[in-house]
């Protein structure tokens, strides 16, 4: 399968958690938690379409003015995914600020706070002056809080001490692939037609829809949708990443990790504490690398990445990787 998610940890293992994911042939980019973004391009800022926030500690939520920064001048509008309380907390931030020379630019800014049960939704327009403008919200039960016609974000709330934070699942309703030798034989040119072709896949349009293809030698043809489906493109499962941190290592919160990951291409985890360490990792409401690898496991990933490492842990930098590749790969070993 060719992959279609990008998925890069902005600042490594041991730095402030952010997940930044780009879409192939979009454009685009979704960003998970908001740590420090400053090895992030403006450029790189200016693709995301949407931010997921686990919870609102300030390593999970600090660059979030680096990113305002960025869109303030664009006419752009932003979506920001996070638990309940975000928005009034992200209001208290816009509000910190002087706003009038704002009124001119057309960047808004739309938060929508997940409770469980609703999806409510508080809209800042820079114009005038991020004052928050409540919008009517919507029945959110299932978590699904992103939808697109080639990717869609569910979420579930983890226990991390006394408060919530939310773990993410990002998938693709429906991997498909080009078969680029049935392009070359045609003469169809690749290019940004093959990714207006799969939407339209995916949104089930009309067979007889004509689609424009551009030939290697000049020109176009139009071809119908269903000619195109069946020659030059073949379906399977889409890709799947989770992103899972700080979470406590309890029951419920193991098996909601291992149920939202199941069958997952990659699962992006936190691994804060050794083993040995357990004690102060239920002390801290963290995860240790070796659960970490095991929820992995169990869930039947395809690869793991663990980030969000403790810094007590910088004169052993692979310890915590080590720890949960083996917990993560220990069935196979026994096996083989």
């Amino acid at each position: 399968m060719r992959s279609v998610f990008y998925p890069r940890l902005v600042n490594g293992p041991f730095g402030d958690p952010a997940l930044y994911i780009h879409l192939a042939h979009r454009g685009q980019a979704l960003l998970f938690d908001c740590g420090e973004l400053h090895t992030l391009t403006v450029r790189e800022l200016l693709k995301v379409r949407a931010v997921f926030i686990s919870h609102c500690h300030i390593d999970h939520l600090v660059g979030f003015d680096s990113l305002l920064r960025a869109f303030l001048y664009h006419d752009r509008n932003l979506q920001l995914f996070g638990p309940a309380g975000i928005t009034d907390q992200l209001a208290g931030r816009l509000a910190s600020y002087t706003w009038n020379l704002t009124a001119g630019f057309s960047f808004v800014l739309t938060i929508r706070e997940w409770r469980g049960g609703r999806l409510e939704e508080t809209v800042f327009r820079a114009q005038n002056g991020f004052t928050a403008e409540p919008q009517p919200g919507r029945d959110c039960a299932d978590g699904l809080l992103y939808e697109t016609p080639f990717c869609h974000v569910r979420a579930d709330r983890l226990e991390h001490g006394d408060i919530s934070s939310l773990a993410f699942c990002l998938e693709e309703p429906l991997h498909i692939a080009i078969h680029r030798d049935v392009l070359e034989r045609r003469g169809f040119l690749p290019g940004p037609w093959l990714a207006r072709f799969k939407d339209l896949v995916l949104q089930q349009a009309s067979g007889t829809t004509l689609v424009t293809v551009p030939l290697v030698g000049a020109g176009t043809e139009e071809v119908f949708l269903a000619e195109l489906a069946e020659e030059v493109a073949s379906t399977e499962r889409g890709m799947k990443v989770c992103y899972v941190t700080d979470a406590s290592p309890t029951g419920p919160n193991l098996r909601k990790i291992v149920a939202l990951a199941t069958d997952a291409h990659l699962l992006v985890i936190e691994a804060v504490f050794a083993h040995q360490d357990l004690p102060r990792a239920r002390l801290r409401n963290h995860l240790t690398a070796r659960i970490a690898g095991c929820l992995g496991r169990l869930a039947g990933a395809m690869r793991l990445r663990v980030f969000h490492h403790s810094p007590r842990y910088l004169d052993r930098p692979e310890l915590l990787a080590a720890e949960a590749h083996d917990a993560f790969t220990r069935e196979t070993k026994k096996s083989s």
